[in-house]
């Protein structure tokens, strides 16, 4: 069979949660997950980008370079798809509790100090001799959830790694069956318990502000450290009630002089939910809200729609409800 050229439809994107003492490891150490690789959702597009950080060496006595020496290695995963499932959650707060029962099981992430790393396999199909890329130590960087009016919800998942091995073993696909989330089966509640009418998209973006840490004898990461987490929203709404967020904005009064301390006043709690067809729920409940940004424009040839952006200082939690009893969770397979 002759090597062929290809589309992404001969291609494959699964991951699965590693066993996190590999950071403990040099690279050769850190291996990847031995639990069963799930998919990341439906219409994914994933992007890998790969970078050595060379640099060019000049000296007295030419004007051409004398040498290139390739410094810290650093590679980013980019996943961007459909919402079907959830689980990359595990990444992107930290921790999770499976609960409860037959056809409608729960999984309950909340936040961690330590961000969960997964190992990726990138596969392409390319005839005689395939290519397989596995990407080891993603940690999720940022994780972008959006809903919007006569679209699908969808993700993207920003994911530098640490480092990856290229291979020739064929990887078989494991395709996501569950059903769309879309805009039609979603609510926005602001505070919670109070449903903000006719909202025409929604963007909630959770940042770990990873940084990575090298050291002298590799030009690999030794670690991946998550700073100040962040949740930032961004809300578009027709506007036809100036309490509805406007006033909020302006502290819950009908004045932007008062209160006059400047103190602001918090919305206590913001709760997003989706569902799709089948039944199952994605819950996101924020605490601590604060609407820093409002702007109303006026055009006569269009809706006049209110646009708002803030953030949440923590989430209570993200409630992941399906017929699946145990979401995937960290592998065990390093001693």
């Amino acid at each position: 069979m002759a090597q062929n050229y290809i589309s992404g439809a001969d291609t494959i994107a699964l991951y699965a949660y590693e066993d996190q003492d590999g950071w403990t490891k040099d690279v050769s150490g850190h291996t990847p997950s031995d639990e069963t690789y799930v998919p990341f959702g439906q219409g994914v597009e994933i992007t890998v980008s790969r970078n050595n950080n060379a640099e060019r060496i000049y000296g007295v006595g030419d004007r051409n370079a004398t040498a290139t020496v390739n410094k810290q290695y650093a590679g980013t995963l980019t996943v961007n798809g459909v919402m079907t499932n959830a689980y990359w959650l595990l990444g992107a707060l930290g921790a999770n509790t499976d609960g409860g029962s037959v056809g409608a099981y729960t999984h309950t992430y909340t936040e961690a100090n330590k961000v969960i790393s997964f190992s990726t396999k990138a596969f392409a199909e390319l005839g005689t001799i395939d290519s397989l890329s596995t990407l080891i130590g993603c940690r999720i960087n940022t994780l972008k959830i959006s809903a919007a009016v006569n679209e699908p919800v969808r993700f993207t998942i920003e994911a530098p790694y640490r480092y990856e091995t290229l291979g020739t073993t064929s990887t078989s696909d494991n395709p996501d069956v569950e059903p769309v989330f879309t805009f039609a089966h979603g609510s926005i509640e602001l505070p919670d318990g109070t449903e903000l009418a006719a909202v025409q998209n929604i963007e909630l973006t959770i940042n770990n502000n990873l940084e990575p840490v090298y050291e002298v004898g590799s030009r690999f990461m030794r670690d991946l450290v998550a700073k100040a987490r962040e949740y930032n929203f961004t809300i578009t709404a027709a506007f036809n009630d100036q309490t509805k967020l406007l006033t909020k904005f302006m502290n819950g009064t009908n004045s932007a002089t008062a209160p006059d301390d400047g103190s602001g006043t918090e919305i206590a709690t913001m709760q997003l939910t989706f569902t799709n067809d089948e039944g199952d729920i994605l819950e996101i409940n924020l605490t601590g809200v604060h609407i820093n940004e409002e702007s109303l424009p006026q055009n006569i040839n269009e809706v006049v729609k209110e646009e708002v952006t803030g953030w949440a200082r923590a989430c209570t939690n993200i409630i992941y409800t399906n017929d699946v009893q145990n979401a995937p969770a960290e592998a065990t397979n390093i001693a």
